[in-house]
């Protein structure tokens, strides 16, 4: 069970009293931490309460300093400090990360630390160290090389109108073990930016989709259990031991390079001005991103169902036909690039058309019109040559194809919601509108690089998604500080004088 809830007007009462005695003994010291004291100052954990009560038994041991713990492990990051242990040991030395954090009595040891994590990831944590413990195959890095931008294939076709079906008929089902991290994400911090009005327009939301690799910090080697070194075999490929079991191979089509960990997949309110993200999910490194796209979308309906999302952007990975009839399903206006492989193909007037005549035929080259052949699904009009429908010998000028079946041509229509989209592709609204889509990597930008979360060398999904989340948590407070100026030893320095 949980003790007593501390209000945030308490805890921010209290942290101005202990700060000021601080402030007589320490000021160059709390001068150079103003900007880290103002973010947890800030970061108000009423709304933690809800989310993290139903984890706890009503009975037993009363849990404390949770509200600590959270405040430590976003005051840990935002100084970059890159090990939980070395961190609790320093905050429970430190009197001033101490009162910062205001643990009640003695500082949490490490393992309250990783214990609070554990409880926070809806996954079984006995079957993940089952899967430390067992023996698996090994697998080395592939072999296959993609070109520069290209990104993996899905695995399996048809798997995305299959999951958007389901979820037109609101049938998707949806194990996430990092639920409760979005939650306190949402709660702790989205909806105070939502009412700061800082993820651009309230009525009219815009969110960019995109995935990025995050690396494992375990060896993608494991560990051998065989005896092929003590025979001279040191190039085995015997079953191992894996100390990270969640990480698998993933293709990084930024660095060319394929990745031992997991994908991160980030979604952020593209008009924001401080490019807040709202929503993150670890998937496999292997899965793509048209597939995450759709649990994505309906997890963020309903965290947020105040929210009105109007524009989706995103790049070719979710070039789709069922991407965009969930969209429409939503309401949710496309703005989606050409899949790269489309774009060679995608040029009007067709090559192999000359013109159209008065009815709408295409007419080839020879002058011939084109004979209409039906409706290829889903969105296809398939047009044949006249003399191969009449199984003729088409003269030498007009001779366009070697086939008896003659040249076939596809048209896409007007209708095509893929190729035809409501906001037309060449048009200057679609453009501006495409251009917020470098939000999503500017935010992925900033926990990689700004928050340095790979440096942890996490070695399981749990870690990675609790590290993404606490990056999160430290960005929306960033920008709160940005968008009110505020400043704690400002607040300070008036009770001194």
């Amino acid at each position: 069970m949980l003790r007593d809830w501390i209000p945030h007007s308490d805890y921010q009462k209290k942290l101005r009293l202990k700060m000021l005695m601080h402030y007589e003994t320490q000021r160059s010291r709390l001068l150079r931490l103003d900007k880290s004291i103002s973010k947890i100052y800030l970061l108000n954990l009423d709304n933690l309460l809800p989310v993290i009560k139903p984890l706890y038994s009503d009975l037993g041991r009363p849990a404390k300093n949770q509200q600590g713990i959270v405040r430590s492990l976003v005051l840990m990051l935002d100084q970059q400090d890159y090990s939980i242990t070395k961190w609790a040991f320093k905050v429970a030395s430190d009197s001033l990360l101490f009162d910062i954090c205001d643990f009640d009595g003695s500082a949490p040891a490490p393992a309250s630390y990783y214990d609070f994590l554990v409880r926070l990831w809806m996954a079984d944590r006995k079957l993940h160290l089952k899967r430390k413990l067992k023996v698996k195959r090994f697998t080395g890095k592939p072999r296959l090389k993609l070109k520069a931008g290209e990104k993996l294939p899905p695995k399996r076709s048809g798997t995305v109108r299959k999951l958007v079906d389901k979820a037109v008929r609101g049938k998707l089902k949806n194990f996430c073990p990092e639920v409760i991290l979005q939650k306190i994400i949402a709660r702790c911090v989205v909806d105070t930016s939502y009412q700061m009005g800082i993820l651009g327009n309230k009525n009219d939301i815009s969110v960019a989709f995109d995935g990025s690799p995050f690396y494992s910090g375990a060896s993608h080697y494991g560990v051998k259990v065989c005896d092929c070194r003590s025979k001279g075999i040191y190039n085995c490929q015997c079953p191992r031991r894996f100390s990270d079991p969640d990480a698998k191979w993933g293709w990084d089509s930024y660095r060319e390079q394929w990745f031992f960990g997991n994908t991160l997949f980030n979604v952020t309110a593209s008009d924001s001005p401080y490019d807040l993200p709202i929503y993150i999910k670890m998937v496999q490194a292997s899965r793509h991103d048209s597939i995450t796209t759709v649990f994505a979308l309906e997890d963020i309906f309903k965290l947020y169902p105040y929210m009105h999302f109007g524009s989706f952007i995103a790049d070719g990975a979710m070039d789709n036909y069922p991407t965009y009839k969930l969209l429409k399903h939503h309401g949710i206006l496309p703005f989606i690039s050409l899949d790269s492989r489309t774009k060679a193909k995608f040029h009007y007037p067709h090559p192999d058309i000359l013109c159209f005549d008065d009815c709408g035929r295409p007419i080839c080259h020879g002058g011939i019109p084109l004979v209409y052949w039906g409706l290829c699904e889903p969105y296809r009009l398939k047009y044949r040559c006249w003399f191969g429908v009449q199984g003729l010998e088409p003269p030498k000028e007009c001779k366009c194809s070697d086939s008896k079946y003659g040249k076939t041509v596809y048209i896409k229509p007007d209708f095509d919601p893929r190729m035809f989209t409501p906001v037309p592709r060449d048009s200057d609204a679609f453009k501006e509108k495409f251009k917020t889509r470098t939000s999503v990597e500017r935010s992925n930008k900033r926990m990689f690089e700004d928050y340095a979360i790979e440096e942890y060398d996490a070695r399981s999904a749990m870690m990675r998604t609790s590290l993404a989340a606490l990056a999160v948590i430290n960005i929306h407070l960033d920008a709160w500080i940005k968008h009110t100026n505020i400043s704690f030893v400002g607040l300070l320095e008036p009770q001194v004088a």
